[in-house]
């Protein structure tokens, strides 16, 4: 199964507001969040519309600028990581923008690792 790797992603993210220095601490504190995706909306019209569980093992967030954070991701191989910061209208939960309480938009996604079988 794909989800016997992991893989590490660095995302910039654009929020609604300006986060505190202990929102950032409390988004990097999180350690296997479980999260719940139905298919996203913009992959409906070529996957079938499933609801699955999917772990981010760890995230570390920093300010770059008032709204714009980096955020290092290190997730389930075959999460949907876009919507795992914007939610996807409700569809991925939790999200990153629920996690702050405030919006969340995705403007850059990079994936750094692959991961192998974790033991």
């Amino acid at each position: 199964r794909s989800s016997e790797k992991r893989k590490r992603y660095r995302c910039v993210i654009v929020l609604t507001r300006e986060p505190t220095k202990e929102e950032l601490g409390a988004l990097s504190a999180q350690q296997s969040v479980v999260l719940k995706q139905r298919t996203p909306v913009r992959v409906l019209h070529r996957r079938s519309a499933l609801t699955r569980t999917r772990t981010i093992y760890t995230m570390s967030a920093k300010s770059i600028s008032r709204r714009c954070i980096l955020l290092d991701v290190e997730a389930e191989s075959g999460t949907y990581i876009k919507e795992f910061v914007h939610g996807d209208f409700g569809r991925t939960s939790p999200s990153v923008g629920e996690l702050l309480r405030c919006g969340a938009d995705i403007v850059q996604l990079d994936v750094l690792e692959v991961l192998d079988s974790v033991q």
